[in-house]
């Protein structure tokens, strides 16, 4: 897997969880607010970290740890993560894949494989906006929700978004929860340090 960067430990990723964090380089979303945005190209900025020395140091302390999750960039766009995330459970660690959604088919493969303890999908703004986030705009819309709804089924995750002044008022949010059908948990944009 292309990792762009990788967290040994972080206390606020898995709510409830002492959790890695493993970043995955690349993303098929443009969104002109996104906190990761150097693991927005496919082409890092700097080196990748190797997949081994990622599994080796999990694999030391994984006692130690309540999971790993598994974010951006956005990893259903790695060819190989389905095999990454099969490391990560043979290691013995619960997984949580953080993703924006685009990729129904790779969410749902790794629920039913067993591969996801939990899911955190990134609903970014109502279905008529997604031209916000992606060339494909409203077609762009259709997958992610297809994933809401399939991981909202099997009550293995959440749906949230990034709630960022100038985009995201009440009704932008009231209009996202009755497209998702459930309630989304709501997280203030921050900006990017740098």
């Amino acid at each position: 897997m292309r990792i762009g960067g990788f967290l040994k430990l972080s206390l606020c990723d898995w709510p409830g969880r002492p959790a890695a964090v493993v970043f995955a380089q690349g993303c098929n979303f443009r969104c002109p607010w996104c906190h990761n945005p150097t693991l927005v190209s496919a082409e890092p900025a700097g080196p990748l970290i190797p997949e081994e020395e990622v599994l080796e140091w999990l694999a030391r302390r994984r006692d130690f740890l309540g999971g790993v999750v598994v974010s951006g960039g956005e990893p259903a766009v790695q060819p190989d993560l389905l095999s990454f995330l099969a490391k990560l459970k043979a290691l013995g660690l619960a997984v949580k894949l953080d993703t924006n959604g685009s990729r129904p088919e790779v969410v749902a493969a790794a629920l039913g494989a067993g591969l996801a303890d939990f899911v955190a999908v990134d609903y970014k703004v109502p279905a008529r906006m997604y031209g916000m986030v992606s060339s494909d705009g409203l077609a762009a819309a259709g997958p992610v929700l297809e994933t809401v709804r399939a991981v909202l089924l099997v009550r293995k995750g959440l749906v949230r978004t990034t709630a960022v002044p100038g985009v995201h008022d009440e009704k932008i949010l009231e209009e996202m929860r009755r497209e998702a059908g459930a309630d989304i948990l709501v997280q203030p944009w921050r900006r990017p340090p740098g």
